[in-house]
């Protein structure tokens, strides 16, 4: 293949592998590059590949650093000329005005391709994520609330969500004009075609509602048609790319599908910068199973953050000659969020925390398999690791997450085994399997 299907770029690090995962567990060739500076080293690989990933950071930065980071990788993408374009996006909309715009994305995509495509479909059903009539809505503790209901999204402390009708939520980010595709629109004759070309060809951008993975199914379908027209951004989470995956491989006889069990490892070293409640829980579970969680205070990162690598290294090692696993945490209670650090130079500090000490931990030896657990975090530790990408080893049902392997030439860091962790994926055993593999019985 000399052109790939899909190319995307993830505004974070743990939803990107999530992404380029869907495709591969439809039997997709795919590889996550870390950084645009070589493009000529993505442009070699792509020929082989179906499916290409950008990571990014662009959830935890300012309009004006979206642009820095972002204009590079549409570019990457616009050489690539793959059949279809993503803006890989949370499912549960992290952006404001301020902070991981997605309007400002869209707004530097209708520059680059003028009257271009924008059909947005955070849904993700499996997951727990639907849109009806353009709200988004969450699966919370076992009821369906609107995303601006949700404690963790209402409060989050850099992007809080407080209009759940998309269309709303966007207008503080783009003077682009919105439309939608909604359900009553999919019992029409077309399916809803005719209501998104006509809302394209006025160039709006299009919400397109999905509530259970038949509908997914559907809209993804239009929005692959839609490509074929014009040139197409769909912003969008992984409901799409699993929804993608099965409609372009629904009649493919030859399929390598990710497999779903991997063993375990001695030792795990995690490393959070989440601050979720669903982490704190997983840390307490870890906690309990005999690991060690260790705090990593972001204000003294913020001071010396090599000083505070090299403290925790020591540490961790101890507890590792020991025979304990060990986490590095950020956040344990409300009370460790600290509202008033700016997002992206907390994120960056504790990014180089993580990216430090697991270099030295593997360069010694010592280090085989670790979990990067938060977004902004783990994005900004893969970066300054020293990978140059990841490729994706096996899919664990049971938890949702996926077992990867770093790409890094000349690196001790090559080959080292990641989980990406978003601050909602996972039960409260996430991190006790990953250290025990998959044939760990009671999850």
């Amino acid at each position: 293949m000399t052109r790939p299907l899909v190319a995307f770029y993830g505004d974070d690090f743990t939803g990107s592998t999530e992404n380029l995962a869907q495709f591969c567990r439809h039997g997709f060739r795919g590889r996550l590059f870390f950084s645009t500076a070589a493009p000529e080293t993505i442009f070699d690989m792509a020929t082989e590949l179906d499916v290409v990933g950008l990571a990014g950071t662009a959830r935890g930065l300012t309009p004006s650093a979206i642009t820095a980071e972002v204009e590079p990788a549409l570019a990457v993408i616009e050489s690539i000329a793959p059949r279809l374009m993503q803006f890989k996006i949370c499912s549960t909309f992290d952006s404001s005005p301020t902070v991981g715009s997605i309007g400002h994305v869209m707004e530097l995509a209708r520059r680059r391709w003028p009257g271009c495509a924008l059909p947005v479909m955070p849904a993700t059903p499996d997951f727990g994520r639907y849109t009806a009539f353009s709200h988004l809505f969450t699966r919370y503790q076992g009821e369906i609330c609107r995303l601006d209901q949700h404690p963790g999204m209402a409060h989050h402390p850099s992007t809080p969500m407080n209009e759940a009708d998309l269309r709303r939520h966007l207008a503080s980010q783009t003077t682009i004009a919105s439309a939608a595709v909604t359900l009553l629109d999919y019992r029409q004759a077309g399916g809803g075609w005719e209501t998104l070309w006509s809302a394209v060809e006025s160039e709006r951008f299009v919400v397109l509602d999905v509530t259970n993975q038949s509908e997914l199914q559907h809209a993804a379908e239009l929005i692959l048609r839609l490509a074929e027209h014009r040139p197409t951004l769909a912003v969008a989470a992984q409901g799409l790319a699993d929804a993608v995956g099965r409609s372009l491989t629904r009649d493919t006889v030859e399929r390598h599908p990710l497999p779903t069990t991997y063993q375990g490892v001695a030792r795990l070293l995690v490393l959070s910068g989440s601050c979720s409640p669903q982490t704190r829980m997983q840390l307490a579970h870890f906690e309990s199973q005999g690991g060690c969680v260790l705090p990593l205070k972001p204000e003294e990162a913020m001071r010396d953050a090599p000083g505070v690598a090299r403290r925790l290294s020591r540490q961790v090692m101890a507890m590792f000659s020991e025979g304990r696993d060990v986490a590095v945490a950020t956040t344990r209670s409300d009370t460790d969020v600290i509202a008033e650090l700016s997002t992206e130079r907390l994120a960056t500090v504790v990014g180089e925390v993580f990216a430090r000490l697991a270099r030295e931990l593997r360069e010694a030896g010592n280090l085989h398999r670790a979990v990067f657990a938060g977004g902004d975090t783990s994005s900004q530790a893969l970066r300054q690791l020293g990978a140059d990408a990841l490729e994706l080893v096996a899919f664990d049902e049971a938890q949702g997450g996926h077992l990867c392997r770093l790409v890094a030439t000349d690196s001790p860091v090559d080959g080292l085994e990641v989980v990406l962790k978003g601050g909602q994926i996972g039960g409260e055993e996430l991190l006790v399997r990953v250290k025990r593999g998959t044939a760990y019985p009671n999850t």
